[in-house]
């Protein structure tokens, strides 16, 4: 305490948004109050390291709200309920720009539309991206790029006849603009199957693409395609 200034003797009591709840006229009281220790709300009152007592925020005076960011920006918050708000998942773009924060791997994996476990492979360093994405724990503006992640990853939509219709930065931006899940969108561009969502997709920004070579596919027999260019070899002897 700073030399003649007086001790506030006034506690308060805050939920986890920082609203104020009740006020006490001294630590005391609150303990009698919690039936918690009155040496364990002083000490959260401090906010360093207790955080939080009896599942409330703790502050000297009567204030009608606090700012809890200074609180969510420390590392050690896993024994506070506190914890549940803090975000300790960084999202950035392939240039390391910062994209969003999460609570934890499996609210950034629902966010995004991909499972948690690849988010936290990332992050673990067994990874380079997920869902298009770099992961992190570090929270910044801005990160530095491992080299060997490209970041030209164009993903091009066409149609049945293998016409370009548009490109996107991602699948993931893809599957969120059209609709498609993004998964589906990968699994053509990786030749696991042929068509997702009535289109085909490959990576680049290629005007056109060669639908003939596609017939060699092991999934061709059955397929959308298969079907749209019978149809298009019937429409022609028709017309």
């Amino acid at each position: 305490m700073e030399p003649g200034k007086k001790m506030i003797s006034v506690i308060s009591r805050y939920n986890l948004n920082g609203v104020l709840l009740e006020t006490y006229p001294n630590a005391g009281i609150a303990a009698k109050a919690m039936k918690r220790s009155c040496r364990f709300i002083s000490y959260a009152t401090q906010g360093k390291r207790i955080i939080t007592a009896a599942g409330y925020v703790w502050r000297r005076g009567a204030e009608p709200e606090i700012d809890l960011d200074p609180l969510l920006k420390l590392r050690w918050l896993h024994n506070s309920p506190l914890a549940s708000k803090q975000h300790t998942v960084a999202q950035y773009d392939l240039e390391g720009k910062l994209v969003n924060t999460y609570v934890n791997t499996k609210v950034a994996g629902k966010a995004v539309g991909m499972h948690y476990q690849g988010i936290r492979r990332v992050m673990r360093g067994q990874g380079l991206t997920c869902g298009g994405f770099i992961w992190s724990k570090e929270i910044k503006k801005k990160i530095k790029v491992d080299p060997r992640i490209k970041v030209d990853t164009t993903i091009s939509q066409y149609d049945l006849d293998g016409r370009w219709i548009q490109s996107f930065k991602s699948a993931y931006i893809a599957g969120k603009v059209t609709g498609i899940d993004d998964s589906s969108i990968g699994h053509v561009i990786h030749g696991r199957v042929l068509a997702a969502g009535n289109f085909l997709w490959r990576k680049g920004a290629a005007l056109r693409i060669n639908v003939n070579e596609l017939r060699r596919h092991k999934c061709y027999e059955g397929s959308t395609l298969q079907r749209h260019m019978k149809m298009k070899r019937k429409m022609a002897a028709q017309g």
